[in-house]
């Protein structure tokens, strides 16, 4: 059933660019119930009266009647700051983010949660603090609310935190390992992709886009309403009221590839080395497409950008949120992930020019030394698959242990390791060629993915994880750390190929890195590894979601997605 939405075009302050109104319904939702809340069988909002903590009654669903052919959710005159609006507009932020992600044309499935349980919990009013999470252990986006400069702020009525917040669960449904990563450059790579999320979807907005491009003569190289995470929480949280977004992607940050990695800065800070490198990307893509529609069309050049930027942004979808699905398990970094980019589109598209920016900027911004550490091989023929029952392998999990055994070198498994394979997935996704992509473009200005021009690909991934023990500084506790570490194979089960198979880079050499993580944890508290008193199995936390475990003497340290806040505390690592 169709379903009407009221969705916040950015956050109450997007009064400051020439839009009429600050809302815009969507009608793409599509799902197959629905109840009072709002509430499906994948999404629950559950309200609370922030001053009272009392529960509040959620939305009423109303079905389709008479003339109208959609259901909608009653939330009378579009006042913004209702409960029943404020409800209504964070369950269709997250729909559509969950959407973007499930196209054909990206990961091409239904993303299954990172906890046991069908649905996320939506809370959009879950208590007075300046911040918003996504939480594990509760299942559940918690957006709250605060006073500032003698107004209140929900953070749920931003579209940027609301998509920002969301990517945080499909990202840990994708790869649940990177929510308990304890290299900072794997929580910063949560981070990145959930801002880079926010960028997709508001390119989804069609007031917000005619509203920047009116104002930027149809550029996105300077700082807007695209490249700004978090307008209106930025200036609230600055005393001043001058700062302009809680973090902006147009960011020149870079790293040292030859230094040292314990000096690298927190997850939130850093992760503006990724997306600076992938939104500059972003830039060059849609100056690329719009000069060539330029040359093949006369018109205007708003008309023209407009196109362009559709044509580039989901060419730029498609990269960067595929690359999830090629990412090897456990501790990874930005190489890891540009890596898994560059693999999933080299198996798709022999055009090299859009990759070699890639690979450039990643060696300008100190992601890797030299653009050879980012080579990968796709579409690459091996024994292994020659007679192997591809359809046992995904469904039968003797099968698929037996073939990892025997193909360790393939898969990069060491010879004593113990491993475990993970859930096989078989994947229909949609690949098209960017210039079906630009004739699409020049066709007409469309808002979301069309179905033509397209071929499907049909993939497995096959994961596999294994965990290794490494030193422990002697002042943190156990003498032994156990960390994880696996490969992701993707083979093409129509022409027998390996699309790609990854594992990670440079594990050893970042463990500096994952030695300042932890010192950072203790140091704030936010952990406890003093000396157990039962040597065998015990499990340290102080309330905050993050575990230390240790178990016969080797410690494990968990949960540390949990420190992801939409905004850096003072005590995060």
């Amino acid at each position: 059933m169709r379903v009407r939405v009221p969705l916040m075009i950015q956050d109450p302050e997007i009064a400051s660019l020439p839009t009429d109104r600050l809302v815009e319904d969507w009608l793409g939702l599509a799902e197959a119930h629905y109840l009072d809340g709002p509430v499906t069988e994948r999404v629950a909002v559950v309200d609370l009266d922030p001053t009272t903590e009392a529960l509040e009654p959620g939305a009423v669903f109303e079905p389709p009647s008479g003339r109208r052919t959609f259901g909608r959710y009653r939330v009378g005159k579009t006042d913004v700051d209702s409960p029943a609006f404020i409800q209504v507009s964070a369950f269709g932020t997250v729909m559509r983010t969950i959407y973007l992600y499930e196209e054909p044309d990206t990961l091409g499935r239904k993303v299954a949660w990172g906890f046991d349980g069908p649905q996320l919990l939506v809370v959009p009013r879950a208590g007075w603090w300046a911040n918003a999470y996504y939480e594990r252990r509760s299942r559940s986006l918690q957006f709250f609310s605060f006073n500032a400069h003698g107004r209140t702020v929900h953070t749920s009525l931003s579209r940027d935190i609301v998509a920002h917040e969301t990517a945080h669960a499909l990202i840990d449904g994708i790869d649940p390992d990177l929510y308990d990563a304890l290299d900072p450059q794997g929580l910063a790579l949560h981070e990145g992709v959930a801002d880079l999320t926010a960028v997709l979807i508001a390119f989804r907005s069609p007031r917000l886009r005619k509203a920047v491009l009116d104002r930027t003569d149809g550029s996105i190289e300077e700082s807007t309403s695209f490249s700004s995470i978090g307008e209106e929480f930025g200036r609230a949280i600055d005393p001043a009221g001058h700062v302009g977004w809680l973090r902006n992607l147009l960011d020149d940050a870079k790293l040292d590839p030859h230094g040292d990695p314990a000096a690298e800065p927190e997850a939130h800070l850093l992760s503006q080395v990724l997306t600076g490198a992938l939104y500059g990307f972003l830039v060059a893509l849609h100056r690329d497409v719009r000069e060539r529609l330029a040359e093949r069309r006369h018109e205007t050049e708003f008309a023209v950008s407009g196109r362009a930027l559709f044509a580039a942004s989901q060419q730029f979808k498609r990269m960067i949120l595929r690359g999830l699905d090629y990412l090897p398990p456990g501790e990874i970094t930005f190489a890891d992930y540009i890596r898994a980019i560059l693999a999933a589109d080299q198996a798709s598209f022999e055009n090299d020019r859009w990759r070699q920016w890639i690979r450039t900027e990643c060696v300008r911004r100190g992601i890797v030394a030299a653009e050879a550490d980012l080579d990968v091989v796709t579409n690459a023929e091996h024994p292994a698959l020659a007679d192997i029952d591809l359809d046992g392998l995904a469904t039968n999990e003797w099968a698929a242990y037996q073939f990892a055994d025997r193909n360790r070198g393939l898969l990069l498994i060491p010879a004593d390791a113990q491993f475990e394979v993970l859930p096989r997935i078989v994947v229909n996704k949609r690949f098209e060629l960017p210039e079906a992509t630009l004739e699409r473009a020049r066709a007409a200005g469309q808002d979301g993915p069309a179905d033509g021009g397209a071929a499907p690909v049909r993939e497995l991934l096959f994961k596999v994880r294994w965990s290794v023990t490494e030193p422990n500084p002697p002042d943190l506790g156990a003498a032994m750390r156990r960390v994880q570490t696996g490969s992701t194979l993707v083979i093409d089960p129509d022409r027998r190929l390996v699309r790609s198979c990854l594992g990670p880079l440079s594990l050893e050499a970042r463990r500096p890195a994952r030695d300042a993580a932890m010192r950072r944890l203790v140091a704030a508290g936010l952990v406890d590894v003093s000396a157990p008193d039962d040597p065998a199995a015990v499990r340290q936390t102080l309330g905050t979601g993050v575990e230390a475990v240790v178990t016969d003497g080797i410690l494990r340290v968990k949960g540390t997605g949990r420190l992801l806040h939409v905004a850096r505390e003072a005590g995060d690592a």
